[in-house]
């Protein structure tokens, strides 16, 4: 165990409740694995119950360099929610849903289940935009960092496409609310390095996205008939 670990671990106890920190290895061995077929077994178990402490647990980890990785449902098939350092869980309480416009908009606290989200909005006859198979398990914290979609949204309704604002944390614990224009331009002021080296990433990103499609391939596709047998 490195000194650093020791230090960040301590510093976790002082900070965080017992409870909310799982250490015995039974429990890391259970979160060690999502839905995917990656195992790999945390370090350290940690629930978080507010803003507040996520952005503490965030001064820690840079502190004493140790990665985090953040969990919702845990329900990808890529294996993104499992880590063998410092897995990050949400307490049941971020579910808090707020219907606005007669339901044109929901308001979506990371941890509401998506089958939760339509149930809210079903009286209305309205749904949220991704309908991906995981649904009825699926966490809107995933949906929204994996730009979830589905068989029947495609990329139409997709996350980002259906996104009206988002409240985010950076890893320096810095909140940016995009629905509030004051926190929006304190945001350009404080972070201008982070956003110049964005818009340069975007930049490069269309130009390779320019020359790969010159030099793509046609492929020519057929589209078949629906018949009955098909249905």
């Amino acid at each position: 165990m490195s000194s650093d670990w020791k230090f960040f671990l301590d510093a976790c106890h002082e900070t965080f409740d017992d409870n909310q920190l799982f250490e015995d290895y039974a429990r890391r061995f259970s979160f060690g694995t999502d839905a995917s077929f990656y195992r790999l077994v945390p370090k350290l178990v940690v629930k978080i119950s507010d803003e507040n402490q996520l952005a503490q647990l965030f001064g820690l980890a840079q502190q004493f360099n140790v990665p985090l990785t953040l969990r919702a449902a845990g329900t990808s098939l890529s294996g993104q929610a499992v880590t063998d350092s410092v897995l990050v869980l949400l307490r049941a309480h971020w579910n808090q849903i707020k219907i606005l416009e007669a339901g044109n908009k929901i308001t979506l606290q990371p941890g509401v289940i998506g089958a939760d989200a339509n149930k809210a909005l079903s009286p209305l006859n309205r749904k949220i935009g991704p309908d991906q198979a995981s649904i009825n398990t699926c966490k809107i914290g995933g949906i929204v960092a994996n730009n979830a979609s589905g068989m029947c949204c495609g990329t139409a309704h997709n996350s980002y496409n259906t996104l009206a604002g988002i409240r985010i944390m950076f890893a320096d614990g810095s909140v940016l609310d995009t629905r509030d224009p004051t926190n929006v331009a304190c945001f350009r002021l404080t972070h201008q390095h982070l956003l110049a080296e964005l818009e340069t990433l975007g930049n490069l990103t269309k130009k390779t996205f320019n020359w790969l499609k010159k030099f793509s391939i046609n492929i020519e596709s057929r589209i078949l008939p629906v018949t009955a047998s098909m249905l």
